[in-house]
């Protein structure tokens, strides 16, 4: 391998893992948001339940 080849292979490789991150990252952001949302959602389903059971 020359010299050419070596520098190609090293962005190629940077250009990947860059990419590999910000998925990653984009994905976690994601399953955050949609838990927060959903215990958000949990949270709410627990005090309506509690105020129905308080006032029966």
């Amino acid at each position: 391998m020359d010299n050419w080849d070596i520098v190609i292979l090293v962005v190629v490789a940077y250009v990947a893992i860059t990419t590999l991150v910000r998925l990653m990252i984009k994905r976690r952001n994601h399953l955050l948001a949609r838990f927060r949302r959903q215990m958000a959602e949990e949270k709410k389903k627990n005090k309506k339940a509690k105020q129905q059971d308080m006032a029966a």
